[in-house]
Order: C-alpha cells, then sequence, then structure tokens
C-alpha cells in the first residue's frame, strides 16, 4: 500500500492526534527533553565524581555531591511518574473519542450498499484491530524514538570525539539489523489479506455459537460437529500463516542478537585499548558510560524503529477503512418536490408518490437478475399490497425505494423526480420502513419507539402508540414502563420480547415518525393470522391520508389494499384488487386458493371458520 507510506502515515497520525489533544504534544516535548538531560546529567556526575576522588577531595563533599545527585535524580523521577499517569490518561482518552469515535462515525456514515460489501466488512475489522493493538503504542513509540535519537545524538557526540570510525561502523549495523525486521514486518503485511478473510469466519462461528437466536436451529439440526469442525480448519489455517509470521520475526531474532554481540565487541573492545593506553580515570568512565549509553540507544532505538514499521501497517488499515467513500453523497440533492392536490392526515408528512420505470437490479456481486423492466406507479395516498412467491422481488424493491441501492438501470421517481437526483437524507425523513428482520435496540422501550434518548416528554405519545398497537397491556408490567431497557446486551436485568412483540413496537416507531410513505415489509409475519388482520386494519385507519406499501405473506391480509400487485420472477404478472385478481383466475387465485385450504384445514382441527382467517 503505497499510498499509506510511513512519512504519510506519521503525517495523518500526527495531524489526527493534534486535533484529539494539543496538550499531550507539550507534556511529551517536555518529557523528552526532561528524559535527555537526565541522562545526560548522570554521566557526567559519575565522571564528575570520579575525578574529585582523584583529587583527594574529603570524603564527606564527595557523598554529600551524591547525596543531592540523588535527590534530584527522585524528583524528577516522581516527576516522570507524574507525566506517565497524565499521558496514559490522555492518550487512552484520545484513542477512544477520537479514533474509535472516527470509526463509529464512518460506519454510520457509509451508506447500506457500501456496508453490505465483503471488502468493506473486512477493512473494519482490522481498522477496529489497529485501534486496540496498534494506534495507542504509536503514540509511546514514537516517543520512545525521540528520546533515542536525541540521546544516539548526544552521547554519539562523545564517542565520536574518540574516533569518529566507531560511529559509522555502529550505523552499519543498525542499518542491517533494521533491513532484516523490514523483510519480516512486509511478510507480515503481505499475509494480511489471508489473514482477513479467516478473521472473517472465525467471527461469524464465533458470534453464531454465542447467538440465542441461532441457539435453537443449531441444536435442532444437531450442527454442532459441523460448525466445530469448520471453526477448527480455519483455526487451523490461521494458526499457520501466523506460525510463518512467527519464523520470520525468530530468524530475525537471531541475527539481531549477533549483531549486538559483535555491537558490544567493538565498542568496548576500543575502550578496554584506549584504558590500556593510558586514558584517566575519570575521562574512562566519561567514554565507557556514554559508550554504554549509545550502544544501549542504539538497541533501543533498533526495537523502536521495527516497532514503529510494523504499527504505522496497522495504521494503514485505519487509514484505508476511514477513507472508503459512498458511491454517491447521501446529504446532497434536490429537495423532495412536494404534489400539489394531494391531502395529508394531520401532523404528517405530505403522501409521497413512486413510480419504477423500467427497473432492472441485480445485487452486486451476483449475475442472477432480481428485478426484470419493471414498472408501475404507487399513487400518493394510495394503500398498495405488494405479494409473490419468495423470490419475486418485493424485499428488494422496498430497499430500492428507501434508496439503499443506487446499480440499478431504469428510473425511479418520487414525486416526479429521479431518485438518484434527491438529497436521500432529506428524502428519509419522509418515509418510514418496518422490515421482517429488523432488530430492536438494547435500549429503553420509549428510546426504542422514539429513535432519541427519551427527554421523558412523550411519555403520553408512546402509551399512545403502543396502545394503537395492542401492546401497552405489556410494557405497563415491565419493572420501569416505558423506560424498562430491551435486551439484555446493553444492561443486565433488560426485558426479552416476543417475535410478535418486537414487531409491534417497530410498528409503533413508524406510526411515531408520521411519514408520508410507510413501507411494511412483512413486518407481522411473527403473528398469527387473526393478529396480522387486526394490526393492518388498525394501520389502515391510522395512516390514512400517506402512501403504504404492504407486503405480506397471507393475501386474505391485503384485501382492504386499494390495489394488488402480484409479482413473480421480477415483473408485476397481475395488477388490481383482491377480488378483480380473483375473478381472474390467475397466479394470485390459485396462490389464495392453497392459502385458503390450508387455513380450512386448520379450522377443522382448531375448531372456528376460516373466514376469520380470510
Amino acid at each position: 500500500m503505497k499510498k499509506y507510506g510511513i512519512f504519510s502515515n506519521y503525517a495523518y497520525f500526527l495531524s489526527r492526534w493534534w486535533k484529539a489533544d494539543r496538550k499531550l504534544f507539550a507534556l511529551t516535548g517536555a518529557d523528552i527533553g526532561l528524559n535527555v538531560l537526565t541522562a545526560a546529567g548522570i554521566t557526567l556526575l559519575s565522571a564528575w565524581v570520579v575525578s574529585l576522588l582523584e583529587r583527594h577531595l574529603a570524603l564527606e563533599n564527595v557523598l554529600l555531591t551524591i547525596g543531592m545527585a540523588v535527590a534530584g535524580y527522585v524528583l524528577i523521577q516522581s516527576a516522570w511518574e507524574f507525566y506517565n499517569v497524565m499521558a496514559s490518561f490522555r492518550v487512552r482518552k484520545a484513542i477512544v473519542q477520537h479514533f474509535s469515535m472516527g470509526l463509529v462515525q464512518k460506519s454510520l456514515e457509509l451508506s447500506y450498499e457500501r456496508l453490505e460489501e465483503n471488502g468493506i466488512q473486512e477493512e473494519r475489522k482490522m481498522a477496529q484491530l489497529a485501534v486496540l493493538d496498534g494506534l495507542e503504542e504509536f503514540w509511546y513509540s514514537t516517543s520512545q524514538i525521540l528520546v533515542n535519537a536525541l540521546k544516539l545524538l548526544v552521547f554519539g557526540g562523545v564517542v565520536a570525539s574518540l574516533n569518529p570510525v566507531l560511529i559509522l561502523i555502529l550505523t552499519g549495523i543498525c542499518l542491517i539489523q533494521l533491513t532484516g525486521y523490514k523483510i519480516a514486518a512486509d511478510y507480515e503485511q503481505k499475509t494480511k489479506e489471508k489473514l482477513k478473510g479467516l478473521n472473517v469466519t472465525k467471527e461469524y462461528i464465533q458470534n453464531k455459537a454465542f447467538d440465542v437466536s441461532a441457539a435453537k436451529d443449531i441444536r435442532l439440526y444437531q450442527m454442532q460437529d459441523w460448525l466445530k469442525a469448520v471453526f477448527r480448519r480455519t483455526n487451523r489455517q490461521y494458526t499457520r500463516i501466523r506460525s510463518r509470521i512467527g519464523v520470520g520475526y525468530f530468524l530475525y531474532n537471531i541475527v539481531e542478537q549477533l549483531l549486538q554481540l559483535i555491537r558490544e565487541a567493538v565498542i568496548y573492545g576500543y575502550l578496554i585499548y584506549q584504558i590500556s593506553q593510558g586514558l584517566n580515570a575519570s575521562l574512562a568512565v566519561l567514554y565507557l558510560r556514554s559508550a554504554t549509553e549509545f550502544t544501549d540507544r542504539f538497541y533501543r532505538l533498533s526495537i523502536c524503529l521495527p516497532e514503529i514499521i510494523r504499527i504505522q501497517n496497522w495504521l494503514a488499515d485505519y487509514r484505508k477503512y476511514m477513507e472508503e467513500e459512498n458511491r454517491r453523497p447521501e446529504n446532497e440533492g434536490e429537495p423532495v418536490p412536494e404534489r400539489k392536490g394531494y391531502g395529508r392526515q394531520e401532523g404528517a408528512e405530505e403522501a409521497l408518490e413512486i413510480e419504477f420505470r423500467d427497473v432492472s437490479f441485480s445485487y452486486p456481486g451476483s449475475r442472477e437478475t432480481v428485478l426484470s423492466h419493471l414498472s408501475f406507479v404507487i399513487r400518493a395516498g394510495e394503500k398498495l399490497a405488494l405479494v409473490g412467491l419468495n423470490g419475486a422481488g418485493k424485499t428488494t424493491i422496498v430497499k430500492l425505494i428507501c434508496g439503499f441501492y443506487s446499480g440499478y438501470e431504469g428510473s425511479i421517481r418520487i414525486n416526479g423526480r429521479d431518485l438518484r437526483s434527491l438529497d436521500l437524507e432529506a428524502y428519509r425523513e419522509k418515509l418510514a420502513a418496518v422490515f421482517q428482520k429488523t432488530r430492536l435496540l438494547s435500549a429503553s422501550v420509549s428510546e426504542n419507539i422514539l429513535c432519541r434518548e427519551d427527554d421523558g416528554t412523550e411519555g403520553e405519545e408512546c402509551e399512545r402508540l403502543l396502545k394503537s398497537v395492542e401492546l401497552w397491556g405489556r410494557v405497563r408490567t415491565f419493572p420501569e414502563g416505558i423506560h424498562t431497557v430491551l435486551g439484555k446486551d446493553a444492561k443486565e436485568g433488560g426485558v426479552l420480547l416476543s417475535g410478535g412483540e418486537e414487531q409491534k413496537l417497530l410498528l409503533a416507531r413508524l406510526l411515531h415518525k408520521r411519514a408520508g410513505l410507510c413501507l411494511l415489509d412483512e413486518p407481522t409475519a411473527a403473528l398469527d393470522a387473526l393478529a396480522e388482520n387486526r394490526v393492518y386494519e388498525q394501520y389502515r385507519k391510522l395512516t390514512e391520508g400517506r402512501t403504504v406499501l404492504f407486503i405480506s405473506h397471507r393475501l386474505a391480509s391485503t384485501q382492504f389494499c386499494d390495489r394488488i400487485l402480484f409479482l413473480e420472477d421480477g415483473r408485476v404478472r397481475e395488477e388490481g384488487t383482491h377480488e378483480e385478481l380473483l375473478a381472474l383466475g390467475g397466479g394470485y387465485s390459485r396462490l389464495f386458493e392453497v392459502q385458503r385450504k390450508y387455513y380450512a384445514a386448520q379450522e377443522r382441527q382448531e375448531g372456528g371458520s376460516p373466514d376469520e382467517f380470510l
């Protein structure tokens, strides 16, 4: 990823961190300066003490000097401890509040069609790992590089005054060491692409193992051995790749130890030779400590620089995800045009007119055509039902109306204006939808209805909505009423709703939005036929004056609609009212007859009349 080179990554990293916490730069600068000055002071102090002893000064004066130096050192160490506490807090705060929030914000801003892409999901996981494992260490490793580089210059200058050739030799050894590490780090980066796919598979199976909704099918159909085998095989592949990466670093460590041995032999061997030639004790201590610091800084630098090389690859993963863009901006475009002459329900948005003109669509990455040259109109204020067998394209139509996909042929027009030209965020304020597989948030009942934090001012509205969907009787028994948290993901003691109760709550959310266009994609699939009929009848009244699109697998539930479209193979095959389609004797009539016989058989088993269902 040449676009994300180390210098580019550093510029990006520092600019983001500057926005997150400018004071941390001042704290780190003070720490670096204090660190370097302390190391230099201790080195000079050691040589000075020896020179005092050489001049045969009184022992008490020497001890006093050492005591004062130790006291100063203790004060400096205390300042360092304070810095470490402050810096650690500020670094973690910046990681959590800035970089982590950046990931959340990016995920919320990406369009639905981009979030569905496998590549985007993999990039998001790698970006999350970067925040958890890389970015915090990036700051510490960078500060350590600066500390060690400055010490290297200071003590290298002292060593160079003894013999400049030593500096050239040690620099060459360090460059060889860095090259070895870079080879190992580059190999790790190349294998990340393989690890991404394996990580997705492992995480999927792990989530399914803890997913209560999936637990029933896993045990009923005895999938445990199958899933364990897949996880075991994936884990073996993952471990094999990680082992190869580990072998690369192991070989590097062997080379590193050999180079360190050579480095120590060169510097200490030369100093021993100089001492044998008559170098006085105080200068010998100065050069010896400088040489020790120099070799140690080289060693530390040789650790920090490769660490930066490794961590900046994580930063590249973070940047790659953060720079993903939507196919088109969702907050730009034209407003939805108004259509005069159409009434609206009091307090609701104006009813919208939807028109599909010769629309064809295939899902990204698939060659299968879901919709083929589809054309129809939903008039403003009309109640329209879409029916058909599974795979006919009903849910796809709802997603396209929501503006979730842009890669379709033909034209979708909202009040006569092409959907591609509209401001999608403004457009979605005018519509509401309930999908069959929508999941509630682990938040309170009221917040799930209002879709925002409950400030306590809309309790009566929530109660009214819950009564309209026949859920108030259940909610009023909760420990905290409408303020009771649902689910157990975010809070212990949360309440669990049945599938039918969840769908009713989602319908209450739809009614609260009072949108001009309502999309109901089999929202009552978890309800029995009688309950579904009652809910749909309520919604026929409650959504008066709005445009409503119903999708239901029970054909009788659509009888109150103004029109019904029967879909087959991505096209409208039949159109009319319930009675007209029955009289037509086509696909709709045959499907209705199958359902009628089913409910008649159910009536014979349970008693009652099939008319209650149909």
